[in-house]
């Protein structure tokens, strides 16, 4: 039988070992303290505090303070393979249909997509407008009449 250590009982990756609760894509977002650590926004939201004139958020498993960004919690990094753990358990795998939707605005179904290419690459134009040709100066390599000889 695997034994495991008492921190590690009941607590899965995608959870917060502060409050247990799953990470999730809204208010408890996985943020990251400059320390390594990771907590949900709800937690470090609560452990923001003020101290000598700034507020700082201190690790509860290291003490590291970590000072909050002007625009708060919110602005602190994600622990971007717990938020991608997450948002992969939110989404169907690809290739498996969505689930249908009712509302505007929505993903088009995968039966719905266009998979056909165009028959030719590039439709026909039709006639394209001529522009006067002026001669060029100093009868470069464009096949134009000279007007000139440039003076040196």
């Amino acid at each position: 039988m695997e034994s495991k250590k008492p921190s590690e009982v009941g607590v899965r990756r995608n959870d917060c070992i502060i409050c247990y609760s799953s990470y999730d894509l809204a208010g408890r977002l996985p943020r990251r303290l400059y320390c390594g650590h990771t907590f949900c926004q709800a937690c470090v939201r609560r452990l923001d505090t003020p101290a000598h004139e700034q507020r700082w958020i201190p690790c509860p498993q290291c003490r590291q303070s970590t000072p909050t960004p002007r625009g708060g919690v919110a602005m602190l990094d994600l622990d971007l393979a717990a938020f991608l753990a997450v948002k992969a358990e939110r989404e169907p795998p690809r290739g498996e249909p969505w689930p249908p939707t009712s509302h505007k605005g929505s993903a088009p179904k995968p039966s719905s997509a266009i998979t056909q290419q165009p028959a030719s690459p590039c439709p026909a134009l039709g006639p394209q407008p001529s522009f006067p040709r002026q001669g060029c100066c100093w009868g470069c390599c464009l096949g134009c009449e000279p007007e000139g000889t440039p003076e040196v």
